[in-house]
């Protein structure tokens, strides 16, 4: 749709009827909205003008546009201007009944003009605010109601009484920028006070709304809690402060598809849409446990902690010998956020893919059960996620060193002294700050799914999920798919997961799993040349950095078999991806001595391949897990 503003002239203001001619409101904006086209008289002064024009072009329009709205219902118009929302909306939807309040004189008077000139009967314009009230305020309950109820049948006066019914609400006014005008204390001097006649949010329940476009600074939690149990379908609008997205989520009443912008945080938006899959607006949190008795009740709790109930804990026992289970159904049988679960041993992967089959929800999480998720963790990413409806959202994390013959010590990760992470742009979040990660840099450190939530769809039509073959570290291939995918991964400021350090790692044992990292990267590449990914070079990076760390755990009599297996592979990449992805990657950077000499050997053996797809399709033994152990029993 094309919104444009502009000024009458003075042949133009010589064709206007005498009532409008007299009118001191002579600007007119020409708004093409909804289908249609109307011009509207606005106020002196250019702030309201383009702010009302922005706000219909940027936020109310494509919101409304992704929805199908009913042939008839009802809507709130609160903060309604001039009628740059309400106008174009009552004629688009002639069977509509759109309650337009308005406190401010001037606008209100406009709005007026703008109604009578069009000739709409399905606007009614009243002449107050809408916000919550203090505990000073004595509501005057049945007069409003009564007095409602007649402008509800029709009455034409009852409106213009209703405002001289209304207790008066203290509100803040901008001194140069006319229609600014915010519902709360501050010393800025920009600002003058003012007050208003006023409605609770409640006292429009008895209207059944189906649509709230709402603009109303720092009154927004007072009207969208007002109004929980209001049937409304649609709600769209922009918010000045930090809006609990319970408001939205925790109501049954009505589809609540919603579109909230935060002012001047573009990317933050409440949101909410209806799921094609009906899955449920939450959160479940999938625990992978094997023998992990002495730690789940940590891990658990760590998870419930500030959790609202949208969350919940599926707790997957792969088959332990310890008890883990019975700790389980001791600790949380009456609990409706633990769900436990049960399988025969089939490996980590198994266990996470089977906890994700037996979800519900929008949203999913993948926890190990030997860690201890901090304070406030999943609650903050679920809003997080909501706010921004990306991918994938994620928290810090630390290096939790718990020896029960000592004190718990936490180390800070590397991630605090990255610098595209400390100096990031921080965006105020609530009481938190989030930044926005690249998601080039989280594939090349540490695989750390487990300070992450997921959105469901985003799996699922990625197909993305564990391989059940890779018994250990099956972590990183699923990081390295989904980050893959993305370009940046909304990152929230102030909550931590704590992974714990402790011999049984099997990061510690530096056995023959250390191989299925060798195999993981042999199947991304497999995918990514299937699926023609343009920038393999992140990934490059990563198995670099997984090559020198995994080297430096590895026992001593498995090192040459795996110094020769990834040098292959690293063969095999070039051959297929070309010189250009390679920037910055030289065959010198493998922390294995004789990496360079292997690579040199495989690649006169592959010469007749170089340039050829069918390179990532080759493999040895050294690539194989199970053949390595066989050759080494």
């Amino acid at each position: 749709m094309l919104t444009e503003y502009r000024s009458l002239s003075t042949d133009e203001l010589a064709g206007i009827p005498a009532r409008a001619a007299t009118n001191r409101f002579v600007e007119q904006l020409h708004v093409r909205a909804f289908g249609q086209s109307v011009d509207l008289y606005v106020t002196p002064g250019t702030h309201l003008r383009d702010d009302s024009y922005w706000r219909l072009r940027s936020i109310y329009e494509p919101a409304l546009a992704s929805q199908s709205l009913a042939i008839q219902g009802v809507a709130l118009d609160i903060g309604a201007g001039f009628g740059c929302f309400s106008i174009p909306f009552a004629r688009a939807y002639p069977h509509w009944t759109i309650w337009a309040f308005e406190p401010e004189p001037e606008a209100f008077e406009a709005l007026c003009q703008n109604i009578a000139s069009i000739e709409l009967g399905n606007i009614v314009a009243i002449n107050a605010a809408v916000a919550g009230f203090g505990p000073e305020f004595n509501w005057p309950g049945q007069d409003v109601t009564a007095c409602m109820s007649k402008v509800n049948k029709g009455d034409p006066d009852a409106a213009a009484r209703l405002p001289d019914l209304l207790p008066r609400v203290d509100f803040r006014r901008h001194i140069e920028m006319r229609g600014v005008i915010e519902c709360r204390e501050c010393d800025d001097k920009e600002f003058e006070a003012c007050s208003y006649p006023a409605l609770p949010p409640d006292a429009l329940l008895f209207l059944n709304p189906n649509l709230l476009k709402l603009t109303a600074p720092f009154a927004e939690i007072s009207v969208l809690t007002g109004l929980k149990d209001a049937p409304l379908d649609h709600i769209i609008g922009e918010s000045w402060t930090y809006l609990p997205s319970d408001l939205i989520f925790g109501t049954a009443n009505g589809m609540r598809q919603t579109w909230i912008p935060q002012a001047g945080e573009p990317f933050l938006s409440l949101r909410r849409s209806n799921s094609p899959t009906r899955e449920r607006a939450g959160l479940d949190v999938v625990v992978a446990m094997f023998n992990a008795r002495h730690w789940i009740k940590e891990c658990v709790d760590g998870i419930l902690n500030s959790a609202s109930a949208e969350i919940r804990v599926l707790v997957v026992d792969d088959g332990s010998t310890d008890g883990s289970g019975e700790v389980v159904k001791a600790l949380y049988g009456n609990n409706n956020q633990v769900i436990l679960l049960t399988k025969p041993n089939g490996g980590c992967a198994s266990a996470r893919n089977f906890g994700r089959m037996h979800s519900d929800a929008s949203h999913i999480a993948f926890v190990d059960a030997d860690d201890l998720p901090g304070p406030g963790l999943f609650a903050g990413l679920l809003e997080l996620a909501r706010y921004t409806g990306a991918e994938i959202v994620q928290g810090g994390f630390d290096l939790l060193h718990a020896d029960p013959n000592s004190q718990p010590r936490i180390d800070p990760s590397y991630e605090v002294s990255t610098p595209d992470l400390v100096n990031a742009k921080r965006h105020p979040f609530g009481e938190r700050t989030c930044l926005m990660a690249p998601s080039w840099l989280l594939i090349q450190g540490q695989p750390s799914i487990w300070r992450r939530v997921y959105r469901r769809d985003y799996l699922d039509n990625r197909n993305i999920w564990f391989p059940e073959h890779i018994r250990a570290f099956d972590d990183q291939i699923f990081q390295l798919l989904t980050l893959q995918q993305v370009t940046d991964v909304p990152m929230l400021d102030g909550v931590n997961y704590h992974y714990r350090q402790h011999g049984k790692q099997d990061i510690r044992q530096g056995d023959e799993r250390v191989f299925y990292s060798l195999e993981m990267f042999r199947m991304m590449l497999k995918r990514g040349v299937s699926e023609g990914w343009n920038d393999f070079h992140p990934m490059l990076r990563s198995f670099v950095n997984t090559v020198n760390w995994s080297w430096s755990n590895l026992r001593q009599e498995l090192r040459p078999a795996f110094e020769r297996g990834a040098a292959e592979l690293w063969v095999y990449a070039q051959n297929t991806l070309g010189a250009a992805q390679f920037q910055g990657l030289p065959d010198d950077g493998f922390a294995p001595p004789d990496f360079s000499f292997f690579v040199t050997d495989f690649r006169k053996k592959s010469k007749a391949l170089h340039g050829s797809y069918a390179s990532v399709y080759l493999d040895s033994i050294d690539m194989h897990v199970g053949m390595v152990s066989a050759r080494h029993r």
